[in-house]
């Protein structure tokens, strides 16, 4: 080791330029790729077919990934409900292809892949069958960041030996201190995670506030493996992963460039760029990136999809997005709800309605159920007239403590407006009663734990449909977009002569003439 070296500074960042005086991370940053998940369910509704992975699945394996992440609650129910695709055969699939890469699933505390809050003894079930079916690491959340709804669950996959990832979220609220964000961070180490990611999932997170908040973290994780996570959807999020890298995070989350940016996670090669730039070593091969890519260009062809922009920062939008941090797709449903009550024209009332709920809410993070808990409270109180005149159950649930503790104290008025003198629950009451053998008896016989967990996961009418309906996955593993291309070219008839041209390969194809 050289005396630059033993003092952080690499000869990449020599070679690059780098100001000799600098501080640079040594440790290789490593990439775990979100294009099957986070991408598809950011960009594309979570509508790839799995024939559409399979094809590209064992250049993905020898990319260098540290991890490849297949599936999760929306994925799973998506495939399922829309697709007619049994989720579980998509797993084993693509395990088969990746042998050597850990195939990854986001999990949602204690709800897992469903809606409902699950047992322990279904926890256990669900984690053995993950394992089963060849997917061995896992990260875990909970949308109010109380680790309590995890805790279980996290044992018990550490048991099995899965590798376990516990996320702390961060929102733009006052709760949101660096001093708030330690103090997950260390309840998480609690828990003996094996990572601790660090994730911005509504992209507002500002460079400078994610230098100060990776470094409060590192103080408390040591040398605990930690990710970076931000979406890009106020275009901030490349340089926030630019600071992440230097700040010494070792694993950051990108995806295929057309399953990239828009409201998705940065562009794999992009961060790969800024990796070099920083004097930053990784373990991929770029020609195997630029292929993959490639594929989901081909994709996006094939199934009609929007290959996004990158987004650029905009003051306005900034500003009015931070103010009510309702998530995209929920956003464009509640303006076509709005339009549909012919009270389209009171949105900017909602926006503003809707900041005021969440904060008096205790600032919960905009993600399902929350969001869904902030938004339709707003939109009624709204159209009410009257605030809180007309509360849902789940919001009154949500006060009594049902979902977990608040991130922040509820307005005391308003809490006591909600509990009406009822007492608070404990979220965790009752899940160590045994479930499946009443499940078994009341709904099965089940085909198999993978039957009975998707009966769990899904809606009564999402599942006889999935099993009324269910299509087999077929694919072809030598499919080439450049000769699928080539055979519909050939179909047309107007064409005399196509010519392809890539690197030093030039072909041309010429229309025969008749004798």
């Amino acid at each position: 080791m050289t005396v630059l070296e033993s003092e952080g500074i690499t000869a990449a960042a020599i070679a690059a330029g780098k100001d000799p005086d600098a501080r640079v991370c040594a440790k290789p940053l490593r990439f775990l790729d979100e294009t099957l998940r986070n991408g598809q369910q950011s960009l594309w509704a979570t509508r790839m077919k799995t024939k559409s992975m399979l094809p590209i699945a064992p250049v993905m394996n020898e990319a260098g990934f540290d991890e490849i992440c297949a599936m999760a609650g929306v994925s799973f129910e998506t495939s399922a409900m829309y697709l007619f695709e049994d989720p579980w055969e998509r797993i084993r699939l693509l395990h088969q292809l990746m042998p050597s890469t850990r195939l990854d699933g986001l999990v949602r505390a204690r709800n897992l892949w469903g809606w409902r809050s699950q047992p322990y003894d279904v926890q256990e079930l669900f984690l053995k069958t993950l394992l089963r079916n060849g997917m061995d690491s896992i990260k875990v959340f909970d949308g109010l960041n109380d680790y309590r709804n995890l805790a279980w669950l996290v044992n018990k996959a550490k048991d099995l030996g899965f590798k376990v990832k516990g996320l702390v979220g961060f929102a733009l609220t006052p709760a949101h201190t660096d001093e708030y964000l330690a103090k997950k961070a260390s309840e998480l180490m609690d828990l003996n995670v094996d990572a601790l990611v660090f994730t911005d999932s509504a992209g507002l997170l500002y460079p400078e506030r994610c230098k100060s908040a990776v470094t409060a973290i590192r103080e408390v994780i040591g040398e605990t493996e930690m990710h970076f996570h931000s979406h890009t959807i106020t275009g901030l999020a490349n340089d926030c992963y630019r600071e992440a890298i230097r700040a010494g995070v070792d694993v950051v989350w990108t995806a295929a460039r057309p399953l990239a940016y828009g409201k998705a996670v940065p562009w794999t090669m992009d961060v790969l760029q800024m990796a070099m730039d920083e004097g930053r070593e990784t373990m991929l091969d770029e020609s195997k990136i630029r292929e993959i890519d490639d594929w989901f260009y081909w994709v996006a062809h094939e199934e009609g999809k929007p290959i996004p922009e990158e987004v650029r920062f905009d003051p306005a939008f900034y500003q009015q997005y931070a103010g009510h941090q309702i998530p995209g797709g929920m956003f464009s449903n509640m303006v076509k709800q709005l339009a549909d009550l012919g009270i389209e024209h009171r949105l900017p009332e909602v926006l503003e309605e809707t900041a005021r709920v969440r904060a008096e809410l205790g600032h919960p993070h905009m993600v399902t159920p929350f969001s869904q808990f902030v938004g339709v409270q707003a939109v009624l109180n709204v159209m009410e007239g009257k605030r809180y005149s007309k509360v849902p159950e789940e919001v009154r649930l949500y006060a009594r403590g049902y979902y977990g503790l608040p991130i922040h104290p509820l307005d005391p008025n308003i809490q006591d407006q909600l509990i009406a003198g009822e007492s608070l629950l404990d979220p965790l009451e009752g899940l160590d009663e045994p479930s499946l053998p009443r499940i078994r008896a009341e709904h099965g016989p089940f085909d198999s734990d993978e039957d009975l967990l998707q009966f769990l996961f899904l809606n009564p009418n999402a599942y006889n449909n999935f099993r009324k309906y269910r299509k087999p996955i077929t694919w072809n593993p030598t499919r080439s977009p450049l000769v699928s291309l080539i055979k519909e070219l050939s179909k047309e008839t107007g064409l005399s002569s196509v010519q392809f041209s890539r690197g030093s390969l030039k072909l041309k194809l010429t229309a025969a003439k008749d004798a």
